[in-house]
């Protein structure tokens, strides 16, 4: 067996140790440069039935009651889009980058239909982990609702590390 030598590990120990010194550290939980250069944003006014139409709404109530500068508004201009249909697609919702924008956000009804115990929280919890993706916000392992594991039947608004993210944004 060819026996590797010192200079070569020293080097390549040096060249580890200095490229962990010049590596800057960037936020996994947040990225500007996908989300909404504003933290208003405004979407249409949906003609879902009430079953759809009253977890969408709440889902901008619930960013909106947040301790933050982020507002979900409704206008009927919108260029953006928030679509609520059946997709073969195993996910629950997607949204498109909103910068530049206009972003699309996608409920996908057949996973959500097929997996929810409580439609309503179901949805409200779907929709504001979306509207976070607009807000800059990343998934995470932590309490938040860009956790991709949390009970979407249980948690339903921006946890206090949500809010704190989005407010390292939109300062």
């Amino acid at each position: 067996m060819k026996k590797t030598p010192r200079n070569f590990l020293r080097t390549m120990g040096i060249s580890t140790f200095l490229l962990a010194l010049t590596t800057t550290v960037v936020s996994a939980e947040t990225d500007p440069g996908w989300g909404s250069q504003s933290p208003n944003i405004n979407v249409p006014f949906n003609n879902y039935n009430d079953t759809w139409r009253s977890p969408m709404d709440a889902a901008a109530v619930a960013w909106n009651g947040t301790p933050t500068k982020v507002t979900v508004g409704f206008l009927s201009s919108s260029p953006n889009k928030v679509l609520a249909d059946s997709y073969q697609d195993t996910w629950y919702g997607l949204s498109s980058s909103a910068n530049p924008g206009p972003f699309t956000i996608k409920l996908n009804s057949r996973t959500i239909n097929r997996d929810a115990s409580n439609f309503y929280n179901f949805v409200k919890s779907t929709l504001v982990h979306e509207y976070g993706h607009i807000f800059c916000l990343d998934h995470t392992t932590k309490t938040s609702i860009m956790n991709s594991n949390r009970d979407r039947n249980t948690m339903t608004t921006p946890q206090k590390f949500d809010i704190d993210e989005v407010n390292s944004v939109y300062k």
